[in-house]
């Protein structure tokens, strides 16, 4: 090996490593995914590990007047505003959370956030709406705005607004090794997610 493509090779690697170390300090923040919000036809909150840091904010956007209907897609749960108070417009008997009773829309491999978002899809068609505001953990806001995107065809026009009460550190230097798993897990799924929706059933 001469000198001159020993150098390249040590420069090459240099190049490597600086990429690697800017994707793992920008991997939390680029998770983190949120956009600013006007008023939309609903809220939609999705499940997760810490669901009542989820539902709280939810809740605290229907009392801003953000929306007039809460959807928890999961559970097939509708709440609407009537009279200044949230009241449960439609809730299933049955509040086990989705499967594969989605018919002929979903398969063994989808994640269970893609089964929410398709149950939020069909509510929200059928009630008339189109715009709303997407609710969940701050590291799970860019799959889930990855995942509208080709389910609805567009994320134009919705919202995706993290809760502020579950902790989820930007700053790689503030994780702790509980949060960099949760980092981790969110790239497994989001490449599942693009791994799977070619063949996946998408908008209509």
């Amino acid at each position: 090996m001469t000198r001159r493509s020993f150098k390249k090779r040590i420069g090459m690697m240099l190049l490597v490593m600086i990429v690697l170390a800017a994707g793992v300090f920008y991997a939390p923040r680029f998770l983190a995914y949120s956009t600013g919000c006007a008023r939309a036809d609903a809220v939609v909150v999705l499940l997760g590990p810490v669901f009542h840091d989820r539902d709280r904010y939810a809740r605290d956007l229907m009392n801003r007047g953000m929306a007039d209907t809460l959807l928890i897609p999961a559970y097939q749960k509708i709440f609407t505003v009537d009279r200044g108070k949230l009241r449960p417009a439609f809730v299933r008997k049955d509040p086990d959370r989705l499967n594969a009773n989605q018919g002929d829309e979903a398969s063994p491999y989808y994640e269970d956030t893609h089964l929410e978002l398709i149950e939020a899809k069909r509510i929200l068609r059928q009630t008339g709406q189109t715009t709303a505001i997407f609710v969940s953990s701050p590291y799970h806001m860019r799959r889930i705005r990855i995942m509208v995107g080709k389910l609805f065809g567009s994320s134009e026009g919705h919202c995706f607004l993290p809760t502020p009460y579950e902790k989820a550190p930007v700053n790689a230097w503030e994780l702790k090794a509980s949060d960099w798993k949760k980092v981790g897990r969110e790239y497994v799924k989001i490449a599942w997610f693009l791994v799977y929706s070619p063949w996946a059933q998408m908008t209509d």
